[in-house]
């Protein structure tokens, strides 16, 4: 076994960790993650508006706690639901500007005027007019794949015309912020020179807008990234690059995320129209159900190192215990280590994957709630599961018992490692003892100084 380990190992090591690390490092998936994660905060409060609006009690209820929710909900609703909309509902606008701010920092270009640009050309397409009114159909989750590609096309348009020196040639006395606002104009214009008339030809030739047409190509693989076999598949490559140091999620999730949050968005819909759900795989069926305490489902083995006998791995897991709770794992994956480590690499791939497969099942039998809102991936798995759930309490119980198979499934990989750490203590001590009663002689061997 570690023979194998070991030929395997040094095979990632050679072959595919440095295409992992080029591909961590690439302008676009470093765009797509930072612009995300910059935009995150206008799903997690339209998120909590959601929740405002729709009180975890019946409308009937005779808990005070309830009606009093209920009242308030009643009397600001209209309010709530224009946050909602300015929010959740137009995150692919938001998403345009980021994506391309990100990129264009990359490049190292100014960003400010990139996401401008970037805006203007999404509005240009996804924003169509109705005589003197613009849909905004396409401003939420069904619009994030048009907001990625017109991201990447604004910033990419905007260095081939730098490139050949297609813009305003201006003095150096021209005050940066004036020759920024001039340099836009030649992109501007060479974007409606070409998106524009491509709209036309798109609207008139399909009968339907850019975005929508997309998306329609695109449903297929909307509708693979919400199967067992796409979930447990991503578990177990983005995992397996885990364990060789490779960090998988960053790389692979920013290529997943898109078709995640469009699996959320339409069960927002679904939810709002009064129909059922169709989506099961979200980014937070993700974060609190498959990687509670960050990757490798970590949490509960950091519950078993708090008790260990060992006092290596104890410090580690009372270190890392709270990080663990709030989904930080890196105190227990640097220090135990779990990287490279051959006795926790089956434990280490096993437990996501059978997260995934529980969880998946769980959910497809309608045990417990589809996931259609979003919380901070910082949230303990067991909460934010409630919380996405719109107050689901069966998903309390699911993320709890996942975690609780998780243990069962770390503890004998556990129990290896401990009798391991606890020889290495013990050889330790005994050669301390040596070394001191080594000491204790030499001293008392000593001539005694004369007086």
């Amino acid at each position: 076994m570690n023979q194998w380990l070991s030929r395997f190992t040094h095979f990632m090591e050679t072959h595919i960790q440095p295409y992992g690390e080029k591909m961590e490092k690439h302008p676009y998936i470093i765009a797509i993650r930072e612009g995300f994660i910059l935009a995150l905060p206008f799903l997690i409060v339209g998120s909590f508006m959601l929740i405002l609006l729709f009180p975890p009690f019946d409308r009937d209820t005779t808990f005070a706690i309830g009606q009093a929710w209920w009242n308030l909900t009643e009397s600001v609703s209209d309010p709530l639901w224009r946050v909602f909309q300015m929010s959740f509902n137009s995150i692919a606008l938001f998403v345009s500007a980021t994506i391309a701010y990100k990129l264009a920092k990359a490049y190292k270009r100014e960003p400010m005027p990139a996401a401008l640009l970037s805006v203007m050309t999404f509005l240009l397409v996804c924003g169509p007019y109705s005589g003197d009114q613009m849909t905004i159909s396409y401003m939420g989750g069904s619009g994030l794949i048009p907001a990625m590609f017109i991201a990447f096309f604004t910033v990419e348009l905007t260095r081939l015309l730098e490139k050949y020196n297609i813009c305003f040639r201006l003095p150096k006395e021209v005050p940066s912020a004036v020759a920024d606002s001039l340099n836009m104009i030649i992109p501007m214009l060479a974007v409606v020179i070409t998106i524009f008339p491509a709209v036309m030809w798109f609207e008139s030739n399909f009968g339907q807008p850019i975005p929508q047409l997309l998306m329609d190509w695109l449903a297929p693989l909307v509708k693979a990234s919400d199967s067992m076999g796409a979930i447990v598949l991503f578990s177990f490559v983005t995992h397996l690059l885990l364990f060789c140091g490779i960090p998988g999620s960053l790389i692979l999730m920013q290529l997943w995320t898109p078709f995640l949050i469009t699996n959320m968005t339409a069960n927002l819909n679904a939810m709002q129209a009064g129909e059922e759900m169709m989506f099961i795989v979200t980014n937070s069926f993700w974060d609190f159900y498959i990687v509670h305490g960050a990757t490798g489902g970590l949490l509960a083995l950091t519950f078993l190192l708090v008790r260990s006998r060992s006092v290596h791995m104890r410090s580690i897991g009372r270190i890392g215990i709270v990080p663990a709770i709030f989904s930080i794992s890196d105190p227990v994956y640097y220090g135990l280590p779990m990287l490279l480590n051959p006795t926790f690499f089956i434990p280490l791939i096993l437990a996501p994957v059978a997260n995934a497969v529980v969880a998946y099942a769980v959910v497809d039998l309608g045990l417990v709630g589809k996931m259609f809102l979003m919380a901070p991936w910082t949230t303990p798995a067991p909460i934010g599961a409630f919380l996405t759930t719109g107050g689901d309490y069966r998903a309390i119980i699911l993320s709890v018992s996942i975690i609780a198979l998780n243990v069962l499934i770390y503890y004998p990989f556990f129990k290896m490692f401990e009798k391991q750490c606890l020889a290495k203590e013990a050889e330790a001590r005994a050669k301390n003892n040596d070394v001191t009663e080594a000491e204790t002689e030499s001293k008392e061997l000593e001539p005694k100084a004369s007086v």
